[in-house]
């Protein structure tokens, strides 16, 4: 059983979008079709409009931190939208079901859709120049045949400037159970979507992939003895409490909400210390997932996935829904959210998110005493918060896990399958992946994942403490001849923000807050941990002035409610340089004061045959600890 509101309601059952109570809340389906209502009376729309997003605009920090159970709710949404060839953002009063604001957009920085793909497959298939090479490859039966964008690369080329400019590959479904399809490399179709023209058909000739291997119990055959049933039971139910999405749970207390495009936002993170309540982060979210493939042959040398700012619409929402028993346990209290359809109707997406208890056999701290006589040790358990996201050929699994000692760890996991081409035959294959399947090529590439995490350490007011770990040189009298130490500095400004953290140049990252102190003196704070991959793109290389937020593992930026995605607003088709890039360029201030980090967290990938045909679950993490937050150890009064 779990409380909700004051009611037992059982475990494993799923709590459906309901009336907002929190000004944080998501959207709900009345409120869905509030905004269309406006939209519609505005006046604005014609029969073209396409919806491509709908999600909360949060109330300023301020009014939120302000609100209190039972005040009126402000409750505005932003939307993105295309009408013709342009793209649109329109701010909706949700309340009055008015129009706010309407703004054109460049047109070619929207996201992508499903009828924008068949737009593009459509004039690829018309062309006889597309029909003939496909014909030369063998192809007799065109009805399960079809092109679709391999990405929406962008390089500010002539051409590509005021258009929606996409490169295409061509592929036949036909026997497709699961999986891809097969693949016709060495034809590539450069599509004008704008004007509706086919650019030019690059035919280089190339080998057939064949219809590669599948993941379905019928391509899969048969499988090993299953192992004897493992489950975790709580006989007297979740410890947590429910209030909508405000949940509670050994100290913590903390606000949650589904987003199309951010997927989890997790807001409002508190710790009950002492009895009093003590702020750690008002909000942490993902920001951008940045994915670029290391191939110079096109298409591939065009693929650079901004997966967040491009494909929420297409993918209906980011996060996908998890089936019990499997991805979460059975006992999980799963929660329902909507995404909006291209006409504006609500659709409900089920169980994208579930909240468990997890207790695996680890201890949360240990220690043996009087000669190994008497040992001390306590269970650990976790408060974890899930989200599966799928990404076209990737699944990504993120969990926010809250610890009895104070800490915060997001873990995130990358499933799926690789992409791949058809082989050569030749030495070739080598250049740019491995051969991981009969006939197949994996394409080397990375991944960078940006989070947004706005520290309010005890207050909103912060700084970052940069704690360098350095050689010190000891005297020759000493036997030792060096030790290290710490050099802590503070960062005033952006540009002393920007950190990268290399094995031989230890940092530590601290987000304190210079008018509190613990009972020894120093700020109180917590620590950011998190060191992954960095990219190896040159820094001229466009694809990555795109992403420039992957030049540094920690950006530090001062509050700024309109500043939620990385690498910008509409990193789809956009030129370079904009989001975290733009921001910092002025430098501001970031001392003692409203901050926000963005912590990039990447890690590389060289295909190997066990990732085929689905890959097992890769796992990378990072940590939000505190340090001097606490007197003492907060887990040291768990019980045995």
């Amino acid at each position: 059983m779990v409380t909700v509101a004051g009611m037992l309601v059982p475990a494993g059952a799923a709590l459906h979008g309901q009336t907002p109570l929190h000004p944080l809340d998501q959207l709900s389906a009345r409120e869905h079709w509030a905004i269309y209502d406006a939209l519609q009376s505005s006046g604005k729309l014609d029969s073209t409009f396409r919806l491509l997003y709908e999600g909360l605009k949060e109330p300023v920090k301020s009014e939120v931190l302000a609100w209190r159970p039972g005040q009126p709710l402000k409750r505005e949404a932003l939307v993105h939208l295309t009408q013709g060839k342009f793209g649109y953002e329109a701010v909706v009063d949700i309340t009055g079901k008015n129009v706010v604001s309407w703004t054109q957009l460049p047109g070619k920085q929207y996201m992508t859709s499903g009828p924008e793909s068949r737009a593009a497959d459509a004039l690829a298939m018309k062309d006889p120049r597309v029909k003939e090479a496909l014909r030369k490859r063998g192809v007799t039966d065109f009805t399960h045949v079809g092109c679709s964008p391999a990405n929406n690369g962008y390089f500010d080329l002539p051409e590509e400037r005021n258009a929606r400019v996409l490169h295409l590959s061509c592929g036949d479904d036909r026997n497709r159970i699961s999986g891809y399809g097969e693949s016709f490399d060495g034809l590539v179709i450069v599509v004008d979507l704008t004007n509706e023209k086919v650019l030019r058909v690059l035919d280089v000739g190339g080998a057939r992939s064949g219809l590669p291997d599948g993941h379905s119990p019928e391509e899969i055959g048969a499988t090993r003895a299953p192992v004897n049933p493992v489950e975790m039971v709580q006989p007297k139910g979740a410890t947590y409490t429910l209030n909508g999405h405000e949940v509670e749970w050994q100290n913590w207390k903390f606000h949650f909400r589904m987003d199309m495009r951010r997927g989890l936002v997790v807001s409002r993170v508190r710790y009950v210390d002492g009895g009093k309540e003590r702020s750690v982060m008002y909000q942490g979210s993902l920001s951008e997932l940045f994915v670029p493939y290391m191939d110079a042959a096109d298409p591939w040398n065009y693929q650079g996935y901004f997966d967040l700012g491009t494909y929420p619409f297409a993918f209906g929402g980011i996060a996908s829904s998890l089936e019990p028993g499997v991805e979460c346990p059975r006992y999980a209290t799963y929660f329902h959210s909507y995404v909006v359809t291209e006409k504006g109707a609500p659709r409900e997406r089920q169980r994208t998110a579930c909240l468990f208890e997890r207790n695996t056999g680890d201890v949360a701290w240990r220690h043996t005493r009087a000669g190994g006589g008497v040992n001390e040790a306590r269970p650990r358990t976790d408060l974890v918060l899930r989200m599966y996201m799928n990404a076209g050929n990737y699944d990504y699994l993120f969990d926010w896990v809250l610890q009895q000692d104070g800490s915060i760890t997001v873990n995130l996991g990358a499933t799926g399958m690789d992409q791949v081409k058809a082989a050569s035959g030749t030495p070739k294959d080598n250049d740019y992946g491995r051969i991981i399947a009969n006939k197949l090529v994996g394409v080397n590439h990375s991944h960078f994942f940006s989070f947004r995490l706005d520290m309010d350490v005890d207050g909103t007011q912060n700084s970052l403490l940069v704690d360098k770990l350095q050689t010190t040189t000891l005297p020759k009298d000493n036997p030792r001849r060096s030790i290290w130490t710490v050099n802590t500095l503070t960062a005033q400004t952006e540009k002393d923000g920007m950190r990268m953290s290399a094995m031989n140049a230890p940092e530590v990252w601290r987000i304190v807050n210079p008018a509190v102190m613990n009972p020894f003196g120093w700020p109180v704070g917590y620590e950011i941990e998190g060191h992954g991959a960095m990219s190896l793109m040159s820094p001229d290389d466009y694809m990555r002035k795109r992403a420039g937020f992957v030049d540094h593992t920690l950006w530090t930026t001062p509050y700024a409610p309109a500043e939620l995605y990385a690498s910008g607003d509409y990193p789809t088709n956009s030129v370079a340089g904009d989001g975290l890039t733009r921001w910092t360029s002025a430098n501001r201030a970031i001392a003692n004061t409203d901050v926000v980090t963005w912590l990039t967290l990447g890690f590389h990938h060289v295909p190997r045959p066990e990732d085929w045909p689905v890959m097992p679950v890769a796992w990378h993490s990072f940590a939000i600890k505190p340090v001097g937050f606490f007197g003492r150890s907060p887990s040291i009064d768990l019980p045995r």
